[in-house]
């Protein structure tokens, strides 16, 4: 599975380097103010790209690091149980239960 990963990860890469040997040219950016930017079509995909991946990756590894840590924890948590002696449970009282007498049926006649 690494493998196929490394894999596709080269392939982006290739693609990503085709493209920008091709579509070397210079853009300009309006941004406020009346600034202009002026970079390379590649450098502008390539921060578009990251501000789209980044703030995506950050979440994904946030939680992983949460959910980690909850079945560490959840782990401990079983593992110090088993080694605990359980104690023995104690029988069962019996107690009485005094009964309900049953309502006598109500005959009608017809």
């Amino acid at each position: 599975m690494q493998f196929l990963k490394t894999l596709v990860l080269i392939m982006i890469a290739v693609v990503f380097i085709v493209f920008a040997y091709n579509n070397w040219q210079a853009v300009t950016v309006d941004l406020w103010g009346g600034l202009e930017l002026v970079t390379k079509l590649p450098v502008l995909l390539l921060l578009t790209f990251l501000a789209g991946v980044l703030p995506a990756w950050a979440y994904h590894r946030t939680a992983m690091w949460r959910l980690k840590r909850r079945l560490a924890t959840l782990e401990a948590n079983q593992a110090r149980t088993a080694s605990a002696p359980s104690p023995t449970p104690a029988p069962p009282s019996v107690t009485a239960v005094a009964a309900e007498p049953e309502p006598e049926p109500v005959l009608r006649s017809v």
